[in-house]
């Protein structure tokens, strides 16, 4: 019981149902409260939520240019299955099932080409990109979960056109991300909840094929969130934790996040404030970058030769982030406006000694080394810029549909012909 008044509490304080577009909204991430995107870091919270249909048309920002299309819409479906003989909520099972969904911790380390030789080879997309949950709760309302991610290709090679039904048959195209992780969050006292988790993620792509347990392919996770009710903020004190060690070929990064922060509930709505302590390392040897014919810059991987060594560049960041988040009913309770943003301040250390690096900006040759300051992007509609605004409309606590609104979009004159996008990503979830 005393589990279940906790999560009523937290769950009035963040609109019960939420989604991608809620988080992009109202500060970009959903650190310091619960929502629904929270069950991708840690699968015990897809216990939160009753039976229900989630789904995204995908995404646009203003790097896609004249691009029509939204990229990565996705969809899929929770169910839940109570186990009490007395109509009581826990235990539980909840089950559910997700296509398309893109995870771009996992996808940033996937190269466009790989040199093998001096030959490039095209690294395929991954068409799968399916995710499976299983969680449960106990009597006492403590819940566990775990959760896996699969998107892989094998043996087509892309069509220019990106269309996954076309392309041309070859067995140097190869990408594949298995990732698996366990979460759990229980009850720590009467006014304060715990939630933990740990993954561990498996990153290949072709030509070559490498063996299940190859050195330089696995990457280990972890993450945890204490909440502690307040009552004189009439909400909570958040703190948590981010560490990870990703690796692939040619490539390892290591990054900590310590963060503490408070959300509160507003009449109508609800605020949020956090602050970041952020230190990230890595080293590259065999990664480059490249530009295309019309001028974008993308990654690519050169494997080495048998004995071959390649210079390795490193850098070291280390610095703050600053968020904040607001929503709040503006009619009844079926629209609701939201608006946050975050800032980062990051002083990073950086040497190039092959003279052209993927994490150093060196324009001076091999051996440049240098200390500068660097933040995130100022307005690239993405989930690292400064800010963001969106709508809900929610309808009967059933149906809720979310949007963010294009960040010029109320910057255009309506009289001129030009990009015609004033909503820039839309999701929905469906209670049944």
């Amino acid at each position: 019981m005393l589990r279940i008044s906790f999560c009523i509490i937290i769950l009035l304080a963040t609109g019960v149902f939420a989604t991608q577009a809620r988080v992009e909204s109202m500060g970009k991430r959903a650190a310091f409260f619960l929502d629904d995107v929270t069950m991708f870091d840690n699968p015990a919270n897809a216990t939160f939520y009753s039976s229900a249909l989630i789904g995204e048309l995908g995404f646009w920002n203003s790097s896609l240019g004249q691009r029509e299309d939204p990229l990565s819409p996705w969809f899929g479906a929770l169910f839940r299955y109570g186990l009490s003989k007395d109509s009581l909520r826990d235990p539980q099972i909840t089950i559910g099932g997700f296509f398309g969904r893109s995870h771009n911790q996992f996808q940033r380390f996937v190269p466009r080409e790989v040199e093998v030789a001096g030959t490039a080879y095209q690294v395929p997309k991954n068409v799968t990109n399916f995710d499976a949950f299983l969680a449960g709760t106990m009597l006492d309302g403590s819940a566990v979960g775990a959760h896996i991610y699969v998107a892989v290709q094998d043996g087509k090679e892309d069509d220019p056109s990106n269309n996954p039904a076309l392309g041309e048959i070859t067995g140097n195209a190869h990408v594949s991300i298995l990732a698996m992780d366990y979460g759990v969050n229980f009850l720590a006292s009467s006014r304060s909840s715990i939630e933990l988790s740990l993954g561990i993620a498996r990153i290949q792509y072709g030509p070559s094929r490498k063996t299940f347990l190859d050195p330089g392919l696995f990457s280990i996770y972890s993450q945890g969130r204490l909440f502690l009710d307040i009552d004189a903020l009439s909400g909570q004190l958040v703190t948590g934790y981010k560490v990870a060690d990703m690796e692939v070929p040619g490539w390892e990064e290591i990054s900590y996040n310590l963060n503490a922060g408070v959300n509160k509930i507003i009449p109508r709505g609800m605020v949020w404030f956090g602050l970041d302590g952020v230190y990230v390392k890595e080293t590259v040897s065999t990664w480059d970058v490249k530009i295309s014919d019309n001028g974008e810059e993308y990654l690519f991987y050169r494997e080495p030769a048998l004995k071959e060594q390649y210079d390795t560049d490193w850098s070291d960041k280390i610095g703050g982030i600053v968020s904040f988040g607001v929503e709040r009913n503006v009619f009844k309770n079926w629209l609701i406006l939201r608006t946050g943003g975050q800032k980062s301040f990051i002083y990073q250390s950086c040497k190039s000694n092959s003279g052209k690096s993927t994490v150093c900006p060196a324009s001076a040759g091999p051996g440049t080394k240098g200390n500068f300051w660097t933040t995130n992007p100022l307005s690239n509609g993405t989930l690292d810029d400064y800010l963001g605004v969106g709508i809900g409309l929610n309808m009967e606590n059933r149906l809720k549909i979310d949007a963010t609104v294009a960040e010029d979009a109320l910057f255009r004159n309506p009289f001129q012909q030009g990009p015609s996008h004033i909503i820039s990503r839309i999701a929905a979830i469906y209670k049944f």
